[in-house]
């Protein structure tokens, strides 16, 4: 059997939510399935050979134009990827990003979670129009549909009328292995790992901790976010302005790797204030380092988080600044449950439903 993915989120030190996902997932599918051959598009030329998918089964095709906007996607998803399916003569499509391609070829499609569904307003207007319309389509016409959380299944059934059996669960787990034991730090700090944008809700994290710090005049601890804008929000940077103690906050951009381990590791807590995620990949990376977390109390993040952190209501900067003080004082209970629930989640396990579905 020939095999295609949508292989163009796989992009060399700017992994995110949906290049982690691809990449550890194929990681454990192809060396199962040597009699297959997989076909992995992207939209660019990258370093193939940074990628652990160094298979004698795998072919790597550079598929143009570069799709980073509306106009491209389609161009991509309706034009070049079918005439490459139908070059390669593929015989199952498989798109971990939940697009689409116009193509009579057999798909699979990947749908992560429907925010664009319920609050369009988080991304730009016309990535919102494409998504709404192309995902939509996309869930009646795939013969699978998967997904990371039991959240987000319900919320794909629901939303879209699609019947359960035909959604199966592909949990997220960590983008590396992550070592627990924590790290010596010179001074305390609380950290937040993500995408500057508004579904991330960082601004409630920000007034919390400025409010925290407010009432602790003595305490020494920082907040250190990780992670790039993607787009200009003027309400954040408004909140970021606002501050009474911006130099108590670290901006370190992206990181991957040793250095996000670290980042971790060193934490009082891990805190994730999303307003809807469909999984939450940082809390499990945060946990399994044996970090303390909390979490807002919505979507699949009550899911991911169980008993072992504490959940905030979203929106309440009072609640997070009274967690924030919670978690300094009980720390070491946090930390030995944190560590417990994150080894629940790991991508062996995570790829066992798309290989029971794949044929033999």
């Amino acid at each position: 059997m020939k095999i295609a993915v949508n292989a163009r989120w796989l992009l060399p030190n700017q992994l995110e939510g949906t290049g982690i996902y691809t990449l550890r997932m194929l990681e454990q599918i192809i060396p199962t399935f040597p009699q297959h051959d997989f076909h992995l598009l992207l939209d660019r030329g990258v370093a193939t050979d940074q990628f652990s998918l160094n298979f004698p089964n795998v072919h790597f095709h550079v598929v143009a134009p570069q799709a980073r906007h509306p106009l491209l996607w389609t161009l991509w998803n309706d034009f070049s990827v079918p005439r490459a399916l139908k070059k390669l003569t593929i015989d199952l499509y498989w798109s971990p990003d939940g697009l689409p391609a116009k193509t009579k070829t057999r798909q699979w499609l990947t749908i992560h979670d429907l925010n664009f569904e319920h609050h369009p307003e988080w991304v730009p207007k016309n990535v919102a129009a494409y998504y709404r319309k192309q995902i939509r389509k996309g869930a009646h016409q795939a013969q699978q549909i998967f997904t990371v959380s039991q959240w987000s299944a319900q919320d794909i059934a629901s939303t879209y009328s699609i019947p359960p059996e035909k959604i199966a669960l592909t949990y997220n787990a960590p983008q590396q292995p992550m070592k627990a034991g924590q790290m010596e730090t010179e001074a305390p700090y609380f950290c937040a790992v993500g995408a500057l944008t508004p579904r991330k809700n960082l601004r409630t994290l920000l007034l919390a901790f400025d409010h925290w710090v407010a009432k602790n005049p003595t305490t020494v601890h920082r907040l250190k976010i990780a992670g790039a804008a993607h787009f200009k929000d003027t309400a954040f940077e408004a909140v970021r302005n606002s501050l009474k103690h911006a130099d108590r906050i670290d901006w370190l951009g992206r990181l991957s790797g040793p250095a996000l381990e670290q980042l971790y590791g060193g934490a009082t807590a891990y805190c994730m204030p999303s307003a809807m995620e469909g999984f939450g990949i940082p809390l499990v990376e945060a946990m399994q380092c044996g970090t303390a977390v909390i979490s807002s109390k919505n979507s699949a993040l009550t899911e991911v988080v169980g008993t072992a952190g504490l959940l905030v209501s979203t929106y309440d900067v009072e609640a997070w600044s009274a967690a924030l003080q919670q978690i300094t004082t009980e720390n070491s209970i946090w930390r030995e449950r944190a560590l417990q629930r994150g080894d629940f989640f790991n991508w062996e396990q995570s790829a066992a439903a798309f290989i029971k579905a794949l044929p033999k």
